[in-house]
């Protein structure tokens, strides 16, 4: 594949016919814009010019190469300009766990887009492990997990803390306090396997967690809570965050665990060796100065 550099100087070369002239043009030697004029016609497996003395003539195939060639490097040139120009533009690859996916993230994004227009935003939805994973392997510029993690090739900054809170369907749940293990025979309803608010409850609980009687296992806090809603004898753990209005509207109740308490950090991760763009780090500092307010 040629480059634009040799697009660059067949173009030069078509325009003016003169090697010396070209070589003055671009600050090169003539040898040396001879040599990228024959590397390209080698390339494209084709002779583009007629040498006559001492000076290079498009021949049938050179002036169809030429009339496209324009218009490629005036593109580029363009999207050079308009790179150049756009400081604020960019496209952002962001990973988070599911909570702050869905209950936070969101709110962000939008406002910091009130102010940076140009940027694009993806944003991948796994559990905490997952959202490292595609730290550390370059998938994704910044990632938002739940809890602590170990991974000496990633640097972090504590946002925020977060409750878990033991909930279900049944009114009953909110009349007294309980130790947690007159509640392990209940139906348990937890997130996934690597998921950050499972990990979290059922470590602080240890070593009850072992006669846990989890009956099913959700990818999301949002399923979790809809099958909550039609069985009474069902528990779960969910971040408080995720459950705000269902308390309120008394759709759910929390049971409240004696000398166990379910907090966890919302951290913001990225690669220690990242090379953070202007636009990156605009982003990290709105995310970091919300915690402020």
């Amino acid at each position: 594949m040629f480059t634009l550099r040799q697009l660059e100087i067949f173009v030069a070369m078509a325009q003016s016919t003169r090697v010396i002239d070209v070589a003055e043009q671009l600050g090169m030697s003539p040898s040396a814009v001879s040599m990228a004029v024959r590397e390209l016609e080698k390339e494209l497996g084709d002779v583009l010019f007629e040498r006559i003395g001492k000076r290079l003539m498009l021949n049938e195939r050179g002036r169809y190469f030429f009339e496209n060639s324009e218009a490629i490097l005036e593109r580029s040139q363009q999207l050079y300009e308009h790179f150049r120009a756009d400081l604020s533009g960019g496209h952002l690859y962001i990973a988070a766990s599911v909570t702050i996916s869905n209950y936070l993230l969101p709110k962000w994004i939008g406002n910091f887009r009130s102010t940076h227009e140009q940027v694009r935003v993806s944003l991948k939805t796994a559990n905490s492990t997952d959202v490292i994973n595609m730290i550390r392997e370059g998938i994704c510029d910044l990632g938002f997990i739940e809890g602590h993690f170990n991974d000496g090739e990633l640097a972090y900054e504590s946002l925020m803390t977060d409750e878990l809170v033991v909930v279900g369907n049944d009114p009953s749940l909110a009349e007294r306090d309980y130790f947690i293990d007159e509640l392990v025979r209940k139906r348990w309803i937890l997130r996934e396997r690597g998921s950050g608010t499972r990990e979290i409850f059922l470590s602080q609980i240890a070593p009850i967690d072992k006669e846990l009687n989890i009956d099913m296992e959700f990818e999301n806090n949002e399923a979790i809570k809809g099958y909550l809603l039609n069985d009474k004898q069902a528990l779960s753990c969910l971040p408080r965050i995720s459950i705000v209005e269902e308390l309120k509207e008394g759709k759910m109740f929390e049971a409240r665990i004696k000398a166990h308490s379910f907090k966890r950090e919302f951290r913001m991760v990225w690669r220690q060796e990242k090379t953070m763009s202007r636009i990156l780090n605009d982003f990290k500092r709105y995310v970091s100065e919300l915690k402020l307010s």
